[in-house]
This record gives C-alpha cells, sequence and structure tokens, in this order.
C-alpha cells in the first residue's frame, strides 16, 4: 500500500514540474520583450502621447502637436494674424506681416517665399505652422528646427480662407473656442454690412481688380474675393478657371467681364501716392472698352486703400473700409 502512495505522489510531482514548466515558457518567451508586451495596452497611436494633438497634414505627415505650446512661429502673415485672434502671440514675424505693432516689432524670419532657416532655429520654436505652397520645399530643412511642423493649404482650411483660417488653427492648438468666437464675430459684421447695402439696392454682382501690366481680378479663394463673399456680392470671376492654378489673381478675359456686366468694381491701390490712385482710376473710366460696364456708368467703381490688404489690415477693418465706399457714396 505505502509502495502505491509513493508512486502516486511522485507521479503527481512530475506533472507538477511538467506544468510548471509549460507556464515559465509563456512568460520568458526571449522573443517578446516586457516593453513590447505592455504598449499592446497603450492608448491607440492616433491620440498621441499625453498632452497632445495628432493631426495629419497637408502632406499627409502624422504631427504631434504639444499641448499649449509656448513658442509657436507661423510662416505666414495670415497664419501670425490668426494666432494673434486665438490670444497666442507667435514667437517670430515674417516680413509681409504689417497689421499689429506687437507683431511687427517680433524678431523676423524673413519673406514668406524665402524665410530665414538659420532664424527660425534661433528662435527655437516648439511649433511650427508652414504653407504647403510655399514651404513644402524646405520640409527637411525645417523639420531640423527639431520640433512639430504642420503644412496647412489655405483651400483647405473652409470656404472663406481669410476668416476659416483662424478656427482652423484654434483647432491645432486646442483652442477651438476663440477660433469660432472670433469667426463669428466677423460674420456677424459682415451680415450687418450686407444689410446696409442691401437696402441701398443694385449691388448684386461685382469684381476686384489690379492693375499693372496687364489687369487682373481676385478670384473667389483670395483674401480679397472673401470680401465680396462676406458683403454679400456675387464674384464674377468663376472659380477654377484654366491655368488659375491657386494664384490670388487671375486674367479674366474683357469681353466676358463686359458680358457679366458687374454692378460694382474695386481697384486694388498699388501704392500711397494719392494723386497716382485717383489717375490709375480716371484711365479705368475713360478707357472706352469699359465704357457700356454699368459700374463705369453709375460711376460704382471705387479705389480700395492702399491700406486694405490682408497683409496690412485685419479682416473686420477691410469688410468696413471696403463696405464704406459703397455706403458713403450713396
Amino acid at each position: 500500500m505505502k509502495k502505491i502512495l509513493v508512486l502516486i505522489l511522485s507521479f503527481v510531482v512530475i506533472i507538477g514540474v511538467f506544468t510548471g514548466c509549460e507556464r515559465e515558457t509563456v512568460v520568458e518567451d526571449p522573443s517578446v520583450e516586457e516593453s513590447e508586451l505592455v504598449e499592446e495596452d497603450v492608448s491607440e497611436p492616433s491620440e498621441g502621447e499625453e498632452g497632445a494633438n495628432t493631426f495629419v497634414d497637408e502632406l499627409g505627415r502624422t504631427v504631434e502637436i504639444p499641448e499649449n505650446p509656448e513658442k509657436v512661429l507661423g510662416l505666414t502673415s495670415a497664419v501670425m494674424e490668426a494666432l494673434f485672434n486665438i490670444g497666442v502671440t507667435p514667437v517670430g514675424k515674417v516680413e509681409e506681416y504689417k497689421i499689429r505693432d506687437e507683431g511687427m516689432a517680433l524678431t523676423s524670419v524673413g519673406m514668406t517665399k524665402s524665410p530665414n532657416i538659420e532664424k527660425i532655429y534661433e528662435l527655437e520654436p516648439d511649433f511650427i505652422i508652414a504653407s504647403s505652397r510655399f514651404h513644402a520645399a524646405i520640409e527637411n530643412e525645417l523639420v531640423l528646427a527639431d520640433c512639430p511642423i504642420y503644412f496647412f493649404d489655405p483651400d483647405a482650411t473652409g470656404e472663406i480662407s481669410i476668416v476659416d483660417l483662424t478656427p482652423f488653427v484654434g483647432e491645432l492648438l486646442g483652442k477651438p473656442d476663440a477660433g469660432d468666437e472670433y469667426k463669428s464675430q466677423i460674420m456677424e459684421i459682415g451680415n450687418d454690412l450686407e444689410k446696409q447695402i442691401s437696402e441701398i439696392g443694385g449691388y448684386e454682382t461685382g469684381m476686384i481688380i489690379r492693375t499693372g501690366d496687364t489687369i487682373t481680378s481676385a478670384q473667389r479663394s483670395s483674401g480679397y474675393g472673401a470680401l465680396l463673399i462676406l458683403l454679400g456680392i456675387e464674384n464674377i470671376v468663376p472659380d477654377n478657371l484654366p491655368n488659375a492654378s491657386k494664384s490670388p489673381y487671375v486674367s479674366y478675359d474683357v469681353e466676358q467681364i463686359i458680358k457679366d456686366n458687374p454692378d460694382v468694381i474695386f481697384v486694388i491701390a498699388p501704392g500711397k501716392d494719392q494723386d497716382a490712385n485717383k489717375s490709375i482710376l480716371a484711365d479705368i473710366k475713360s478707357d472706352e472698352k469699359w465704357s457700356e460696364l454699368d459700374a463705369i456708368k453709375n460711376d460704382d467703381i471705387f479705389m480700395l486703400p492702399f491700406a486694405v490688404n490682408p497683409n496690412r489690415m485685419n479682416v473686420e477693418d477691410m469688410l468696413n473700409t471696403t463696405a464704406d465706399l459703397i455706403i458713403k457714396k450713396n
């Protein structure tokens, strides 16, 4: 009997040993490190690191933006103004920016289309917002700034890029409420001015032109084109003209302009010289090919002041100044 008990106990011990070996093999498999086992339980990669927001930019890059970055650099004038609109002071400026005194006083990183890379490095930004149009070619140089970089396209920010860029940037920086509040204020101003113009009557269509070697027209997606949208005036220049690319200004056939017969025409002042600007306006009015346009007959052609420029004036003041030309004339 004792021999039988001993055999049974021995068998139990042997089974236990084999079972223990099998468990040990699973835990200490040398092909799987402990860090890999832990990583399987963390949050999804799309959520980014703790305190960071993850976005895919216009170049298809996944960008992790730190929460509340302290040194944000915008490489276009429009982005700089968008940052100010949501309460963020940029760490540097581009030379085109001429809107706020505090912005113009910042350290310059050169022109938008040709930024000074060394100056960017010296500022040590912790987040950069760059344009896919102007800065995609220098992506490798910007990456050496050793901070997250988001490349955006103005056309992808919304229908009215000069307005929609602010909530777009607000979303990137975790300040959506500030961005939405800004847009609501601008749309309210635009709606009020549209109502005033509507009460005067007769201003349903228009165009904004720039003089030079040739006369070109502002596209809908440009900063000037946005003024017409916000004032409730239909731009006679259609979207996506052949060969127009993404230029803010395009050539538009004079015969087609005469056919469309805009109610109002705004001319962008090329400089501050008032006499020169008046001369340009007089030349357009006296040009025989324009003479049959209602805007010429009714003297509804206006010279926009030189300061009315997305690089020199905020959207609210641009809207009020442009609308006043019509309202005060009537």
